[in-house]
């Protein structure tokens, strides 16, 4: 133990059992986080977009339509819910969450919003995403390390 100038003593445990509790809190924090975005980014699309019916895909790709470029729909969306990744290929802009892939397009002055869920996105954006190293199974963000997918 070490005496500190208030009169107290905290020991080296003290700090290590502090620290570690630092860390688990930080780490414990975030877990969990990437349904709860895939929720929230469904509601959010739904919230801040146009609903375009007509311009739905096969397979149940729901559009929507936004004013702005894909660009700034792309960087609303992003500071609205957190994704895996983000990538541009051409003029469309990706987004990767756990169960989604959104596809952002030009779409007269504005922009198109594709929304489909993981693999039926995978499927549709294929030739892009597949450039990105998105796996084809999003069951590979469920667990992680050996024996991925159980």
């Amino acid at each position: 133990m070490r005496r500190t100038g208030e009169g107290f003593f905290v020991s080296r445990k003290s700090w290590v059992v502090a620290a570690v509790c630092l860390i688990l809190t930080v780490v414990l924090s975030g877990c969990g986080s990437d349904d709860d975005d895939d929720a929230g980014v469904r509601s959010y699309i739904g919230s801040h977009y146009t609903r375009a019916t007509k311009l739905d895909e096969a397979n149940n790709g729901i559009a929507y339509t936004s004013n702005k470029s894909p660009t700034a729909t792309a960087d609303e969306i992003t500071k609205g819910v957190r994704q895996l990744d983000r990538r541009t290929a051409g003029a469309t802009t990706y987004l990767q969450y756990r169960d989604d892939i959104i596809a952002i397009s030009p779409n007269g002055t504005g922009a198109r919003i594709l929304l489909d869920d993981y693999r039926n996105g995978h499927r549709r954006h294929h030739s892009a995403v597949s450039a990105f190293g998105w796996p084809s199974d999003n069951s590979s963000f469920r667990g992680g390390g050996s024996g991925e997918g159980k």
